[in-house]
């Protein structure tokens, strides 16, 4: 009998509820070490211990930790969470996930183990669930739309639904800086009742899916700004790789010419420079330099330049060389890796064309070719050096040379896909006038 891949024992295996002896365990040691070392708070609006059934809890996505927000302000209620189905490879997270029953999701996936164990767990088994209806965490500090099929599910699974709201969990984690040692300060929770199970039978699946974008929506630079809340930096400066996600100079235009260094960050080509304050307010230097309101909307302001180059231009590609990098299929990842290396190649974004790999794996020829309509965005889970998707069912991963540039492709292979009228649009209160990241 051949030997069961890694994938074929994760999808086999049916989940159950947590163990209360180990739930209650990770429970009080969450709560010892990560109450006071993230300043966590807290509100319970409507507080779902009081219902009778199982409750689905959905929470926006800010950091790897966002789990405690939610297990430990509705303690001794238990939970079943989903997770990224890569976290399942890491050999430090592989065995805890499963003993702590974690449902493991591909993410902007049609994923049918995932939604028929979520349907068990929640009508069969009555379990609780807790999921991150964004399909990844923050990338630039407030949320990105929920992912296609999150009404539906909702709707399906017929059970009350709960918000979890955290405010700074970003800003302790920030995902352009990958193994930074975290910062302390504060963060606000905020949980509240969103539908009762005569509301979902009553919406529709996208108006259930459009209240759910704006009951989660949250911003943390604001957050941080509007109350002054400083955060402790471990002596490591507050901007060090910010040019990872904003690769871009609002001033000049030039991209992958940012640098940082302590609190600063700067254009090597023209010099437009800015100093971030330890509460991560942003100002320029001086009163010739050109910067965005905040590091969330000088996200939003590239987004909406690398939109306009779309729009502009017909015949619209982007080419850049890559290393790609998959999944193992009978052993674990070692500690801090995310995927192994197994080819290089070129990838492609084109308008007419849609997104194309072309190059090797495992030393032979090899190549992937989607249409932007089906490819909504690639995932950056961990850093903002990586991306990746899920090609046939399979992870898919590419690193790049250059620092900022899996921000760019990312950003422009959301932006094809919604140029292109595909299922995943931004935001409705999104402006895409890049004026107003300036006022």
């Amino acid at each position: 009998m051949a030997k069961k891949t890694l994938h074929e024992r994760l999808y086999e295996r049916k989940i159950h509820k947590p163990n209360s002896f180990l739930y209650g365990t990770i429970y009080h040691l969450g709560k010892l070490i990560f109450v006071k070392k993230y300043g966590m708070t807290w509100k319970i609006e409507d507080d779902p211990r009081k219902e009778k059934e199982p409750v689905v809890v959905i929470a926006n996505h800010a950091s790897r930790n966002d789990f405690l927000f939610a297990a430990i302000p509705l303690y001794p209620l238990k939970f079943n969470f989903m997770a990224a189905y890569n976290e399942f490879f890491r050999i430090n997270l592989a065995h805890l996930f499963r003993v702590m029953q974690l449902i493991p999701k591909r993410q902007f996936y049609q994923d049918s183990y995932t939604a028929l164990e979520t349907i068990r767990l929640v009508k069969n088994l009555k379990c609780n669930l807790v999921f991150y209806p964004e399909g990844l965490s923050s990338i630039g500090g407030a949320n990105q739309p929920c992912a296609p099929g999150t009404g539906k599910l909702l709707k399906t699974l017929k059970a009350p639904v709960y918000t979890v709201v955290t405010s700074g969990a970003y800003l302790l984690q920030p995902k352009y800086k990958f193994g930074l040692k975290e910062r302390y300060s504060k963060t606000e929770t905020h949980i509240k009742k969103l539908f009762s199970k005569e509301d979902l039978e009553k919406l529709t699946p996208e108006e259930i899916q459009e209240k759910v974008d704006k009951a989660l929506y949250n911003d943390d630079y604001e957050w941080a700004k509007n109350n002054h809340i400083v955060y402790k930096d471990n002596k490591e400066g507050i901007a060090i790789d910010l040019e990872a996600l904003l690769y871009k100079c609002p001033k000049c235009g030039h991209e992958f010419e940012m640098e940082t260094h302590d609190n600063v960050i700067r254009c090597k080509h023209c010099g437009n420079e800015a100093y971030i304050e330890n509460d991560y307010t942003i100002h320029p230097k001086t009163s010739e330099d050109i910067i965005p309101t905040t590091q969330k909307t000088w996200f939003d302001w590239i987004r909406i330049k690398e939109r306009e180059a779309i729009d502009n231009d017909p015949d619209y590609k982007f080419e850049v060389e890559t290393t790609l990098g998959i999944l193992p299929k009978y052993h674990y990842l070692k500690l801090g890796k995310t995927a192994i290396d197994v080819g290089k190649g070129k990838l492609t974004l084109s308008k007419k064309y849609g997104f194309s790999y072309v190059g090797t794996l495992n030393g032979e020829p090899y190549e992937i070719h989607m249409s932007n309509k089906d490819l909504y965005t690639f995932v950056m889970c961990y850093n903002a050096d990586i991306i990746h998707f899920f090609y046939k069912g399979e992870l898919r991963q590419f690193t790049f040379d250059k620092k900022g540039m899996a921000a760019k492709v990312l950003l422009i292979q959301n932006e094809l896909h919604r140029a292109e009228g595909g299922h995943w649009q931004m935001l409705k209160n999104f402006d895409y006038d890049p004026k107003k990241c300036f006022e």
